[in-house]
């Protein structure tokens, strides 16, 4: 005799050859919730092995509808007579009759209180999930770091802006080429009289020199001053936040933060959408992470995959020479997979993950200190000679007619 042994949110039935219900294991109607999430993390219910007990001792064949691996199942008394189908007709008949099944065990007062019951359940699970997302400090990393790429971004068009607009009054002071000084001296002094007389700019105007800018009103002044300060907390904002992100990154992933940097490690973890994430993805995935459109446009017209994404902005990437710039990164990518996992299984930090990346580097360095010709650039080179020298005899003289 076979039977079916099907799963679903509200426990697990048996079904014969005929698709009859031969018997069922089911779930408390308040403890349905904690069971989809046991059968998620763990993969295995008491229910379930219950009625494998029970059918193993009446049918010679049971097909189980399940994703776990055979594995999973070879402690069980009757391990010998499972099959395993991903879907299985049982399945497939079970879910098409899912309400008049559910009555017939007693679940449902009737098949039609079907639509009532999953949709409460469906609200308890994504209010469950959405409270776990908020606690996660994944989230707050996120927000942290995607806040200090749009005060960058502000800051620098607000500095551009106010470069513009106070030479009006002083354009000799654009020789003060550091930002944040030259909006420092704006927001402290104001009109340039007192810039000049406070010594900030010896060596770059000297006292008594007539300036080509306008006189400005106090009142158009109080304004441009008000601005520099605005920039200034705009500043002063960036750098609290991003010491913010360099703790979270050493309490969440000191690992990855000794071996990238906070910064580009904060990046990293906000592109893939977390650190679970992150740590689950391949390293050859983790090298082109932000060069999507580079990667899609070699897919389609055929041209040079991208060798790097994100992991570029890495000093040992970007300050590398050309043709080891692809190994280097591909050494990177391997390393933060590794360090990524050990923060996120582990905990632990292990200062070996970043010496053996230097290591590494200095290896590619010494093996590759030349670019390498291949036999693709030796005929190229050889093609364009010869056609040179039969551009160079292509005319003789009295070749020419006018």
């Amino acid at each position: 005799m076979k039977c079916y042994v099907v799963g679903c949110f509200a426990g697990f039935v048996a079904l014969d050859e005929d698709f009859n219900l031969m018997d069922y294991e089911l779930f408390p109607h308040q403890e349905l919730r904690e069971k989809w999430f046991e059968q998620e993390d763990e993969g295995e219910t008491p229910e379930e092995k219950r009625l494998l007990g029970k059918v193993g001792k009446v049918c010679q064949e049971i097909i189980i509808e399940t994703a776990q691996r055979s594995s999973h199942y070879q402690d069980l008394e009757y391990h010998a007579k499972f099959t395993y189908q991903l879907p299985s007709k049982g399945g497939d008949y079970f879910r098409s009759n899912l309400g008049q099944l559910l009555h017939e065990t007693g679940f449902l007062k009737s098949p039609d209180e079907l639509w009532s019951v999953t949709r409460d359940l469906a609200l308890e699970i994504t209010e469950k999930r959405l409270k776990d997302a908020s606690h996660s400090q994944d989230l707050l990393l996120i927000q942290a770091i995607h806040t200090i790429e749009e005060l960058e971004e502000a800051e620098v068009k607000l500095v551009e802006r106010l470069r513009e607009w106070y030479p009006v009054h002083f354009p000799e002071m654009d020789d003060v080429r550091d930002h944040s000084r030259y909006v420092e001296l704006v927001a402290q002094y104001g009109d340039r009289e007192s810039v000049i007389k406070s010594g900030a700019l010896e060596g770059m105007v000297d006292e008594g020199v007539v300036s080509l800018g306008a006189e400005l009103s106090p009142q158009d002044l109080d304004v441009i001053q008000g601005f520099a300060r605005t920039i200034q907390s705009i500043q002063e904002s960036k750098k609290s936040t991003t010491g913010y992100v360099d703790g979270k990154m050493e309490e969440m992933a000191p690992n990855l933060r000794d071996l990238v940097g906070a910064s580009l490690g904060a990046k990293i973890i906000a592109h893939t959408g977390g650190i679970k994430r992150l740590a689950l993805l391949p390293s050859s995935t983790v090298q082109i992470l932000g060069a999507e459109k580079a990667l899609f446009r070699h897919l389609k017209t055929g041209e040079r995959p991208p060798k790097h994404g994100l992991i570029y902005q890495h000093p040992a990437v970007r300050g590398s020479r050309w043709w080891i710039r692809g190994k280097i990164a591909r050494a990177l990518a391997s390393k933060i997979s590794l360090a990524v996992r050990k923060d996120y299984f582990s905990g632990e930090y292990d200062a070996a993950v970043k010496e053996s990346f230097e290591k590494r580097v200095e290896e590619i360095t010494k093996e590759h200190p030349f670019p390498k010709r291949t036999e693709k650039s030796k005929k190229k080179k050889k093609d364009k000679k010869r056609k040179k020298k039969k551009d160079k005899f292509r005319f003789k003289k009295g070749d020419y007619q006018y």
